[in-house]
This record gives C-alpha cells, structure tokens and sequence, in this order.
C-alpha cells in the first residue's frame, strides 16, 4: 500500500552530486532568520529533501538531530502540495536557538511559499 505521507528513500536527495545540482542552480531561493531553502524543478513529478545543517552553525549533535526531525515530519506533511522539485534546506547561525514550535512555524511557512513560487511557473 503506498503512503501518501510517508517519507521514502525516493523522497529523500542522498548522493553529493544532488546536491552540488542544487547549490549550483537554485531555480527558488527562499530566506528565513534560521534556514535558506534553495530549490530547483525535477522531472520525477515528486518533491525531494535534503538537508545540510554543519556542525559550525549548530553545535551539538542532539540539536541537529532535533531539526532534522523537525525539517522530516514538516516536509512529510506538506509534500503533496509542492510537486516535482529538489529542495535542500540549509540551517544557518542560530537555527538551534528555536524552539520546536518555533521552528516547525517558520518551516511550514516556507514550505506554503515554495508552493505558491513553484504554481507560478
């Protein structure tokens, strides 16, 4: 049965050259005080995530880890709005100051703007 929330090796971006395919030519650039979401189109008619959050912006293991939970379930929830793009998120300085409910409130934002943009063109 296929899950329509779920969050599926085939949503997630795994190799560096993904990646490096999104640093180099964000169609979407998104800025927020804690995240930069940089997006681009893909041809897989479903949204992949990737995210990079370095140990010099967050240090503490357990605080990226709570983020990256975060960033998961958030894109879990919204994925069926956003249609076939790559996003990578980047944490920046201060991400790790957020509360969760902080935190979850900015990214389910960014996740409606990103939808809004990608309907446009």
């Amino acid at each position: 049965m296929h899950d329509a929330y779920g969050f599926p090796r085939n949503r997630r971006l795994l190799r560096p050259e993904e990646f490096q395919r999104i640093f180099k030519g964000a169609d979407w650039r998104l800025s927020g005080s804690a995240f930069t979401l940089l997006a681009t189109a893909n041809t897989l008619g479903h949204p992949r995530l990737g995210i990079a959050l370095a140990k010099r912006q967050v240090r503490r293991a357990v605080d990226r880890n709570r983020i990256r939970r975060q960033l998961r379930e958030s894109f879990r929830l919204h994925q069926h709005n956003l249609g076939g793009v790559d996003i990578v998120v980047l944490g920046r300085a201060g991400i790790d100051t957020l509360s969760s409910q902080e935190l979850r409130a900015a990214i389910d934002r960014s996740w409606e703007e990103l939808a809004k943009r990608c309907e446009k063109s």
